[in-house]
């Protein structure tokens, strides 16, 4: 079968079922698919919440290590086959913390995912990104907090106006927004 080369964002809060959407929409596919990582087991908790999503995973998804960028998927060949990214809250947050500036961490992701979405429509393979909606709570009260949320809604909105499709997943129910 064919690449769709099509690109889906599902948005959603914390254990509101996106990854479990992602992941069917990956494998009603059938296409090979590739498992972009973006968490890095800093501590016990960050660890158990990993294994728990590898465990989800179905055994036949390639999974590559992606937290700071998709340089790592350069050397794998992605047409005809299907990209899941879980999630891009991550790779904002990991970007953040590495650029400690919110305008140049904006400008990096952004560009992660432009290259991305280059390659993807050189070669053709259906795209799938999961990200965290931080704007719906209350205001952070830190200002690395407050970046964060604001970044991170920043690049929704970006990935949002290039997506063919866009979902937001409340309580396990996908809402299609587009």
């Amino acid at each position: 079968m064919a690449a769709r080369p099509e690109r889906v964002l599902i948005l959603g809060g914390a254990r509101s079922g996106k990854s479990r959407l992602a992941l069917r929409m990956v494998d009603e596919a059938g296409l090979p698919a590739i498992f972009c990582a973006t968490g890095v087991p800093v501590d016990e908790e960050m660890r158990s919440r990993i294994l728990r999503h590898q465990k989800e995973r179905p055994p036949h998804f390639t999974t590559v290590e992606t937290p700071y960028g998709f340089s790592p998927l350069e050397a794998l060949e992605l047409a005809g086959k299907a990209v899941l990214v879980d999630c891009v809250s991550f790779l904002v947050s990991n970007i953040l913390l590495e650029e400690e500036d919110g305008e140049r961490a904006y400008g990096r992701t952004v560009k992660e995912f432009g290259a991305l979405f280059t390659r993807q429509e050189k070669e053709g393979f259906f795209l799938v990104l999961v990200s965290n909606e931080v704007g719906l709570g209350v205001v952070p009260d830190s200002r690395l907090g407050r970046e964060f949320r604001d970044l991170l809604g920043r690049v929704n909105q970006w990935l949002a106006e290039r997506a063919h499709r866009v979902y937001f997943v409340v309580a396990g129910i996908p809402w299609q927004l587009r």
